[in-house]
């Protein structure tokens, strides 16, 4: 997967790009979300990828960590402008550099799905552990879409699912990919806040989105 995303970072963002109104509606609604959910705070990012959602992030927040695992996509990022202080640096989401209780505010796109589900426990942990208690956390993803992004494939025994997709130069990759329902998402993140309500989550026809306020650990 690291080499697809290595290749894939001059064109990833024409994924935002695509001709479908209800689509770009979506990606509005998260842009205004995650805008409103971290205000004022200062924000790890995880998997920020070419920057698409740290500009929006950067209207808002007080300040901004953005880290990714590779240098490819965090080199589109570097180059884009942003509204607030923003430090880039390359993380393992799996074991970040940060103290504990560095950060205020967390936020998390289009990575949730490319983290294999016996590893998505101790992502989380990690990931809240630089958190402040009561730190707000904002998540997104992708809703599966038939026909859509590459065809889904299953592999007996494990409970991971995976897309076929093939690059602008032509090459073919198999990623990881996992998709949840919106009964699966409301259980999973419950367990990280005392007041989750149906309301905070979106769940729409190409993405979900979640916000919550951090648990005192």
């Amino acid at each position: 997967m690291e080499e697809y995303y290595r290749k894939r970072a001059p064109e990833y963002e024409r994924t935002y790009q695509r001709d479908d109104a209800i689509r770009l509606k979506e990606q509005q609604q998260i842009a205004h979300a995650l805008k409103s959910a971290l205000k004022g705070k200062e924000v790890l990012e995880v998997a920020t990828g070419t920057g698409y959602w740290t500009r929006f992030l950067s209207e808002t927040a007080a300040s901004i960590t953005a880290t990714d695992y590779l240098d490819e996509p965090l080199a589109f990022a570097k180059a884009k402008s942003y509204s607030c202080p923003i430090t880039f640096c390359r993380e393992d989401a799996y074991h970040l550099s940060f103290n504990d209780r560095r950060f205020s505010g967390g936020m998390a796109l289009l990575w949730m799905s490319h983290v294999p589900k016996e590893r998505l426990a101790a992502f989380f942990d990690e990931f809240h552990r630089v958190l402040t208690n009561g730190a707000q956390v904002f998540i997104a993803d992708s809703v599966y879409v038939p026909n859509q992004g590459g065809k889904l494939v299953r592999v007996d025994g494990d409970a991971n699912t995976y897309k076929l997709r093939t690059l602008e130069d032509g090459s073919k990759h198999t990623i990881l990919k996992n998709y949840y329902t919106s009964t699966e998402l409301l259980a999973f993140f419950g367990r990280f806040t005392s007041d989750l309500k149906e309301s905070d989550l979106f769940f729409g026809k190409h993405f979900w989105y979640v916000q919550y306020t951090l648990r005192k650990l």
